[in-house]
């Protein structure tokens, strides 16, 4: 009755460290309700469950929490988002976990989707090689602009 464990009707929540995120501990925190406005460098592995108006740059992880919402651009090494990104990101590596959104361009080297996660914008993959080879259409094939993407997990 009163002491009921049943967490059926409980939010999900972002884990506080994810191991995605270079597996370092997070060690600046911006908490939810916390709204701060200005450009920041963030030195260290950061997670932010609050409002930042500005720029971000990092030379570590940023994972922005279920709550968290940046107004402005992302630079940082590697960038997980489970809440809202209205700005442009530019990292080694991106996830876009379930329920996030993300409304800018993006240019990145490895970029991780989950189903259920928003993206509108323009997505420039930054490798050495290209991912994408045009593949020579012979007579039986109908129709032009035929394209194979290289597989990095063959290579």
């Amino acid at each position: 009755m009163f002491g009921s464990k049943d967490k059926s009707h409980a939010p999900e929540t972002a884990p506080v460290q994810n191991k995605s995120a270079s597996s370092k501990d997070i060690k600046t925190l911006i908490g939810e309700g916390c709204k701060v406005e200005g450009n920041f460098f963030i030195p260290t592995a950061t997670r932010i469950d609050g409002t930042i108006k500005g720029d971000l740059t990092g030379d570590s992880g940023i994972v922005i929490g279920l709550a968290g919402r940046i107004e402005g651009s992302i630079c940082a090494s590697e960038v997980v988002v489970y809440g809202t990104v209205e700005g442009n990101i530019e990292t080694n590596k991106l996830e876009l976990k379930k329920g996030s959104k993300v409304n800018g361009d993006l240019t990145v080297n490895n970029f991780i989707t989950e189903q259920g996660s928003i993206f509108n914008g323009k997505c420039i993959m930054k490798t050495e090689e290209s991912n994408v080879t045009e593949l020579k259409t012979s007579a039986d094939n109908y129709g032009t602009g035929n394209v194979k993407i290289k597989s990095a997990i063959n290579q």
